[in-house]
């Protein structure tokens, strides 16, 4: 019962990325034009897991189907760039525990590409609903979608959860079929002109509450690489960086754990080291510096704005 239900429940979810026309987000960002930002802050760095579904025989079509919903509606914000989870070193799966994703132990596989957040979004249930039957030559059919759905949102640097919520909600949607017989309930959570007609609307009401999650996390960077005079960023135009910004840099803190769970609890600051000031770009999001003051900067080193 995915599809239209997973629909459904997304538009009930009430608490950017530039993207191009293909749906799939991860890694395609479109240029931006040379102004690269209209907010204070440059575009932070989120990575949406793979769904879950508490229906371990649903069509994985259906999970990926809301996830990239919910990235749509989220680049509409222009807030975020999408990292994807296959750029991480394991299998995103085999951080899932209990069919949760372990947050703490994914975490500092994900610091290293810049990511300040991660969302796991799970299915909890879907149900579909055939509103009449069809007739004639072209049959269109009316369906009625509910279901629900948990969202999650992590802070990767400060080890905690924003954001818990479960949604609810119900959509509907219309396919039209050729000389075919009358789909059943389970036929039409699995057609993607439903799905399409519908995942949209149902994330509506779910992204500003992620926005708002995230808007008190500060943009971060990191030095990719240092040649000469040159510094080179992982971030860049489509981050929102533009010439002439000044960059505060800071050594990686010290991580901290509970003296008594040994739980990790996050990062403590690390020392600032000096400005930089971007000067160009190059690649498909990276940013080219030169020294503003002071020194001793390293490659992983953090960039935030100034």
């Amino acid at each position: 019962m995915g599809y239209l239900a997973l629909l459904s429940f997304l538009g009930g979810i009430s608490g950017c990325s530039t993207f191009s026309g293909d749906t799939r987000l991860d890694g395609r960002q479109k240029d931006v034009p040379f102004q690269a930002r209209q907010t204070d802050e440059p575009r932070k760095r989120i990575m949406v897991l793979p769904f879950l579904d508490e229906n371990a025989g649903r069509s994985d079509k259906v999970r990926e189907t809301a996830r990239q919903a919910l990235m749509r509606s989220m680049s509409r914000f222009d807030r975020f760039v999408f990292v994807s989870p296959s750029d991480l070193t394991r299998d995103p799966t085999s951080f899932i525990v209990n069919n949760s994703y372990n947050f703490d132990d994914m975490a500092k596989q994900v610091e290293g590409l810049g990511v300040i957040a991660i969302i796991e979004g799970k299915i909890l249930d879907l149900k579909a609903q055939k509103k009449g039957d069809a007739v004639g030559l072209f049959k269109r059919t009316t369906a009625k979608l509910s279901g629900s759905v948990l969202l999650r949102v992590f802070s990767v640097k400060g080890n905690r959860e924003l954001l818990n919520q479960v949604r609810s909600a119900e959509a509907e949607g219309e396919t039209t079929r050729f000389a075919d017989r009358n789909p059943s309930n389970s036929d039409l959570e699995e057609d993607e002109t439903l799905v399409n007609e519908v995942v949209t609307k149902a994330f509506q009401g779910a992204v500003p509450g992620i926005v708002q999650a995230t808007e008190k996390l500060i943009w971060e960077g990191r030095i990719a690489a240092i040649e000469g005079p040159r510094i080179y960023l992982n971030a860049g135009r489509v981050s929102g960086l533009q010439v002439g910004d000044l960059l505060k840099v800071t050594a990686r803190g010290e991580e901290i754990y509970d003296p008594e769970t040994g739980d990790f609890i996050g990062l403590a600051p690390g020392r600032m080291k000096g400005t930089l000031e971007v000067v160009s770009y190059f690649g498909t999001d990276g940013a080219i510096c030169v020294l503003h003051s002071g020194s001793g900067f390293k490659e992983n080193d953090y960039v935030e704005l100034y």
